[in-house]
């Protein structure tokens, strides 16, 4: 007669099972191939049907590794704050010793950081030179505009449109307020270095962090 761990071991694997099983079927039902093949000079019905195939486990195996960097970002982050006290290095000593190389760590804080900001986990898959643009941006930008960037189709370049429209310059608009007419020149200036002092300030905190 089983007892009753067995009845809940059993009960257990049977739930993973059919959870298993929906998410399989839930994924074979709302695939729909993206590719024109026909683009590829690929016309033969089995050749085509394997490569969409390869299309789902390509997905299906980036879903997962997005998962991954997710929980990885937020580990990542909570280990820091546990380490800042101590004496300098000791996040980077510990995640070394772990086998994990310092640029991946740190671009797995950057996408934390904006998770936390955003609250979208679209963070974790777009890519690294969109998150580093946008780390870059942040806080010259309206939250809504961070948004946007994640969420269009081409995330990369929709930050560096953005980056390029700021210039990048913090001296260009001050130069400008000696040119403007009929303003308070002493209140745009007030603003503006209390702007980049905050840029500023948060390119310190940044540097701390590296430093860690």
């Amino acid at each position: 007669m089983a007892s009753v761990m067995d009845k809940i071991k059993a009960k257990t694997a049977e739930l993973k099972n059919q959870q298993n099983n929906d998410t399989k079927l839930e994924v074979e039902v709302q695939y729909s191939s993206k590719i024109e093949y026909e683009e590829f000079g690929i016309v033969e019905n089995e050749v085509k049907n394997r490569l969409i195939d390869c299309e789902k486990k390509a997905i299906h195996h980036a879903n997962e590794m997005s998962k991954s960097v997710m929980e990885l970002s937020r580990v990542f982050s909570e280990a820091q704050v546990l380490l800042a006290n101590h004496h300098g290095g000791s996040f980077k000593k510990w995640f070394e010793e772990l086998g994990f190389k310092k640029d991946f760590v740190y671009m797995c804080l950057k996408r934390n950081d904006l998770f936390l900001q955003l609250s979208d986990e679209k963070v974790f898959v777009i890519p690294e030179k969109a998150v580093k643009t946008i780390s870059k941006i942040k806080d010259r930008i309206d939250i809504e505009e961070v948004k946007e960037i994640v969420n269009s189709e081409k995330p990369t370049e929709k930050a560096k449109e953005k980056e390029n429209r700021l210039s990048g310059d913090p001296t260009t608009e001050i130069v400008e307020i000696e040119f403007t007419k009929n303003e308070n020149k002493i209140k745009l200036i007030e603003d503006r270095i209390a702007k980049y002092s905050k840029i500023i300030k948060n390119l310190e905190e940044e540097l701390k962090t590296l430093k860690s």
